[in-house]
């Protein structure tokens, strides 16, 4: 929906000096109105992290935009710049413990299944 096209007609039509700008409140509002779509109701925390998390203007429109506390994973004690390291950490964790740690409803699998596998 947002590829090459989408993003084409979106620089000629504005301004160079509203590009910016106009993504990132598009960028804000996009996430909020997942949040009502996707979830059967608003979450009560949003836990950001990444790049994302440190653009405060971003972090500002969102915050406009849903009635969550908005969280930083460094609040928690971890690093935003560490995000890709603990998910693997917490998907291999799920995969020694045999644990499924799949979505089925969001990946379209017909069943919960262990990911990753343990090789010697």
């Amino acid at each position: 929906m947002f590829g090459k096209e989408y993003a084409d007609a979106f620089f000629k039509k504005l301004p160079n000096k509203d590009i910016v700008a106009t993504a990132t409140a598009f960028t804000a509002i996009s996430i909020a109105n997942a949040y009502r779509k996707f979830l059967r109701a608003e979450p009560d925390e949003v836990i950001l992290c990444g790049g994302g998390a440190k653009n405060n203007t971003l972090v500002k429109m969102l915050k406009e935009n849903i009635k969550a506390k908005v969280l930083f994973t460094n609040d928690l004690g971890i690093s935003s710049d560490a995000k890709e390291a603990v998910s693997f950490a917490i998907l291999a964790y799920a995969t020694i413990n045999r644990k499924p740690n799949n979505v089925p409803s969001a990946t379209g699998a017909s069943e919960p299944v262990i990911l990753g596998k343990i090789t010697k």
